[in-house]
Formats: C-alpha cells, sequence, structure tokens
C-alpha cells in the first residue's frame, strides 16, 4: 500500500530536528558541584509538593520567577539566574544552551515589570500573568516545535469529525474546544500552558512588547479582559466529553510518534504497511501500560511519603496538644489509626487499580490507521446534557447535598463508636478526603491510555454515591493545600533563598579558583 497524504505529512513531523546551535556560541554553564546540591534540592522539595512529573519544570520556573522578581529589580540578572537555576537543578541541559537565550528570556521579564506596575487587576490577575510568563519562558527555552506540530496534525485529522448535538455552538467556539481537548489529550496540558496558546490568539500584541513598552496601560487593561475571556473558554460545560472524544486518536497519535521516534526506519514502513502499524502500536501499547504501572507505584510512594510526613506535623502541632489541653490524655490508639490509615488506603489503592486490555489495543489501533489513512475519520457525536426543569435542578442538588451528609455522618458513627474524639475525627476526615483525592489523580493517571468507556454497575453506582463527596472535599482540599503546607513554606520563604544564594557564592568560588589555576599555566 503506497504511502498516503497523511502518512508523509506524519513523517515530516518525526524527521523534524532541534535548531543547529553555532560552534562559536557561547554556552551557559553551570558547574557540576553546585549542580549536584541544586538537584539534590529539587528532589526534596518535589516530594512534599505534589504534581504531575510534566508540570515539575513549569512550576518549578515559576517559584524561581517570584521569588527573584522580589530580590533582583533588573529583568537580565533575573533572566540569567533563572537559566542558571533550571540547568543547575537538571531541568535544562547543562553546557548546551546558547548565552543569547538570556535576552529573550529578559524580554519576557521585562513586559511582566511592565504591565504588572500598572495593576490594573487583583492579585489573582497578577498570579495569573506570572503563570502565563512561566509557561512563555518554558516556550522560550524548551523546544516544543515537534509537540506543536503533532497537535496541529491532530486537530486537522479530526476537527470535521467531531460533532455536537443538543446544544448551541457556532464553528469557531466548536473549533477551538477540539483543539484544546487535542492539547489536553496528547500533550497533557494543563490550563496554565492552554491560557497561554490562547492568550497569544487573543492578544498578539503581548509577543510584540516593543510596541507598546512605551505606554503599557492599554495592554494591561486588556489582559484583564482576556483573562476573563480565556477561563470562560477552559471551563466550558462539555470539555470533558471533548476530551472524550478525541483521545483514542490521540493516544494512538502519541504511540505512533513514540514507536517512529525509537526506530525511525519502523516509520515509513507503518504507514505503508497497515499489519506493520497494528503489530507495532500493539507491542508498543505493551509497554506502555507497564511502563504505567511503574509510575502508578512511584506515584503511590511519593503520596505515601507526603501523607505521612504532613500527618506526622499535624499530630505534633494539632491533634497531641489539643487532646492533652481537653481531655488530659492522648488518644493513642486514634493517633495511630490516623497516622497509618491515609498512606495504607493509598497503598491498597495503587495496588488494585488495573490496567487496560487488548480490547483497548485494539481500539488504539484502529484510530492509528484512521490517523494515517487519506479518508476522513469516524464521526463523533457528542450529546449535550438535555436541559431539566428548575425544579428537578433543584431535587438533584437537594440529594447531592444529602449526600455529604450521609457520607460523613456514617464515618463519624463509626469513629465515635470506636472512641475516637472529635479532633481525632476531623484529621480523619481531613485525610481520608485528601488520600481519597491522590488516589482519583493517580487512578486518573493509569488511565491516561484507556480509550474505551467505562461500564456503569450497580456497584459503581453505589460507590459514587458514598465517595464523590469525599472526592469533591479531597479536591477542595488539595487545592488549598499549598497556602497551609508548612513544608513548602519552610522551603520557598524560609531555606530556599539563603540555600540558592550560597550555591551562587560556591559557583563564583569555583570560577575564580579555576581563573587562578589558569594563571599558574606556563
Amino acid at each position: 500500500m503506497p504511502a498516503t497524504k497523511n502518512g508523509h505529512k506524519f513523517l515530516e513531523i518525526l524527521g523534524y530536528n532541534k535548531p543547529i546551535i553555532k560552534e562559536d556560541e557561547d554556552r551557559i554553564t553551570v558547574h557540576a558541584a553546585v549542580s549536584r546540591f541544586a538537584f539534590i534540592y529539587e528532589k526534596i522539595r518535589n516530594i512534599v509538593d505534589y504534581k504531575d512529573e510534566h508540570l515539575i519544570r513549569k512550576a518549578a520556573i515559576l517559584r524561581i520567577l517570584k521569588r527573584q522578581l522580589m530580590l533582583e529589580p533588573d529583568p537580565r540578572n533575573i533572566a540569567e539566574q533563572l537559566i542558571r537555576e533550571l540547568i543547575g537543578a537538571r531541568y535544562l541541559p547543562n553546557a548546551t544552551l546558547p548565552v543569547s537565550l538570556i535576552d529573550q528570556v529578559s524580554w519576557i521579564i521585562y513586559k511582566l515589570q511592565l504591565v504588572s506596575k500598572i495593576n490594573a487587576g487583583p492579585e489573582s490577575h497578577q498570579e495569573w500573568l506570572r503563570a502565563m510568563v512561566a509557561v512563555e519562558i518554558e516556550d522560550v527555552l524548551v523546544d516544543a516545535t515537534r509537540e506543536k506540530a503533532l497537535v496541529s496534525f491532530l486537530f486537522e485529522r479530526i476537527s470535521r469529525s467531531v460533532k455536537v448535538r443538543g446544544v448551541a455552538l457556532d464553528d469557531y467556539d466548536l473549533r477551538l474546544q477540539i483543539y484544546v481537548a487535542c492539547y489536553r489529550t496528547l500533550v497533557k496540558a494543563d490550563d496554565e500552558i492552554l491560557g497561554y496558546k490562547l492568550l497569544r490568539a487573543y492578544l498578539s500584541e503581548w509577543m510584540t512588547p516593543q510596541v507598546w513598552m512605551e505606554n503599557p496601560r492599554p495592554i494591561a487593561e486588556r489582559l484583564v479582559a482576556v483573562q476573563h475571556r480565556i477561563k470562560r473558554q477552559l471551563s466550558y460545560a462539555l470539555s470533558q466529553r471533548f476530551q472524550k472524544a478525541v483521545k483514542p486518536w490521540a493516544v494512538a497519535l502519541d504511540m505512533m510518534t513514540q514507536v517512529g521516534l525509537k526506530d525511525p526506519n519502523l516509520a515509513p514502513l507503518m504507514i505503508e504497511k497497515p499489519e506493520t502499524l497494528k503489530v507495532e502500536v500493539s507491542k508498543y501499547a505493551d509497554g506502555r501500560y507497564a511502563k504505567v504501572k511503574s509510575r502508578l507505584r512511584r506515584g503511590t510512594a511519593r503520596a505515601m511519603l507526603y501523607l505521612i510526613l504532613t500527618k506526622m506535623i499535624v499530630a505534633l502541632l494539632l491533634e497531641v496538644p489539643v487532646e492533652m489541653y481537653m481531655y488530659q490524655a492522648v488518644h493513642f490508639e486514634a493517633l495511630l489509626v490516623n497516622l497509618l490509615f491515609p498512606p495504607f488506603i493509598m497503598f491498597l489503592v495503587g495496588s488494585f487499580i488495573r490496567l487496560p486490555g487488548y480490547d483497548n489495543t485494539e481500539r488504539i489501533q484502529q484510530a492509528a490507521e484512521e490517523l494515517i489513512s487519506d479518508q476522513p475519520v469516524t464521526v463523533k457525536t457528542i450529546v449535550a446534557p438535555r436541559p431539566r426543569s428548575a425544579f428537578a435542578t433543584s431535587m438533584l442538588t437537594l440529594t447531592y447535598i444529602l449526600t455529604f451528609f450521609v457520607t460523613f455522618g456514617l464515618i463519624y458513627v463509626i469513629l465515635s463508636s470506636l472512641s475516637f474524639t472529635w479532633v481525632s475525627i476531623l484529621i480523619f476526615m481531613f485525610f481520608l478526603c485528601l488520600v481519597s483525592f491522590f488516589a482519583y489523580r493517580l487512578r486518573m493517571g493509569a488511565r491516561e491510555v484507556v480509550v474505551l468507556d467505562t461500564k456503569v454497575t450497580l456497584w459503581s453506582s453505589v460507590f459514587d454515591f458514598f465517595s464523590i463527596p469525599i472526592l469533591r472535599a479531597g479536591r477542595w482540599l488539595s487545592q488549598g493545600i499549598n497556602h497551609i503546607n508548612i513544608f513548602l513554606f519552610f522551603f520557598d520563604f524560609i531555606f530556599e533563598a539563603p540555600y540558592k544564594f550560597v550555591l551562587t557564592l560556591l559557583e563564583e568560588w569555583f570560577a575564580f579558583a579555576k581563573e587562578k589555576k589558569d594563571e599558574l599555566q606556563p
């Protein structure tokens, strides 16, 4: 079978090579000893700051940027220190990036400083701006040309085959939601990354600060409106259904890409021979399932360690002192249960998450064949929920609220019968909600390659009735946990700034010592 037009496009994307850096261009280099200390610090910090692995670098950029903005007014100095810290922590390669990148990043930071001085929005808007700049900096420092080309390829192949029924949606918004779903499913982009993509589309002037730097107020004021517009698009009611519709093709394209990059000789064979495509996708899927299982174990271990450390702090600072004050005694049985139960539940959930089977692989193979074919892909229709009357909505909302009282009421009754104090009960519920949400996120991570619909059973419906209140509470707690995370407060405001300052001095000393050593050469 001859290669198709779409097959050739796919091969062109795979054949992309990173830009060649001029040989005579200076590179940004960090001393190996400093890098080792910085890397160890980041590893320890990431244990207590629970984030998905592919978002850790972006989070580090944002964290370093905020600290440097408080300590240093010069955007070029901020840019240089930020890049060097990222290299030292091994988020970026050492002795590879050209020095010219410092100027590019300094322009990005400078325009942030310009619009921030206007103070056009509340603090939440300023935080959003810093997040957008962190994404833009990562976009400059990390080449993502192939990633963007793959998203465009996926969008072009499926954009005319995803339909919506039951809701009025114009063509522009429909295509936008499909594009957002492609980014979310193919590269696991979060709202900050997608927000930056939409910012570039809605406010192209943001990318040319030289034009408006003399009068930044109009841009600063427009940014507030743009943020609200972006928030509406990213919180669209049917966004989850769009992702579900796009997912089979996104997973298939990702697997095809990884196979082609691993062995370039296989790429032409896959687009010419359907059987080769099926075999290679199947082999890669099996390996991917094994990697998901390994990542699941690591995620479970990280969550267990996080819960144990957090629980120990809560026990020492809250549970023990309060019980001693109110009851003149510590209920060690309840304390032990509160300490061991959350990580134990985390371990059980991680152990019993099941991986997909061959029927899932067959659906991925079908989607892969559709992508490289020149025929339109199978039409996928998204059905919007039917509108409900005000009475039905009120009754369902009341029932939903009732599930919270039933679930947490049962937990309270059971723990009270076991002689738990109200303090121990509150702490137990807190960590139960937290561990449940962590477990849910791990389960969703394990389902990143699952493209088949989950069957609804009586048991799953009953389980959902009791678990949804706990998961919702856990999500609310996890979103606010960073604001009260004692470990993060210690790292970010007490330890990190002086630690990084010492590392900077250490690197300066190494450079000075090298200069003196070179002077001894004849």
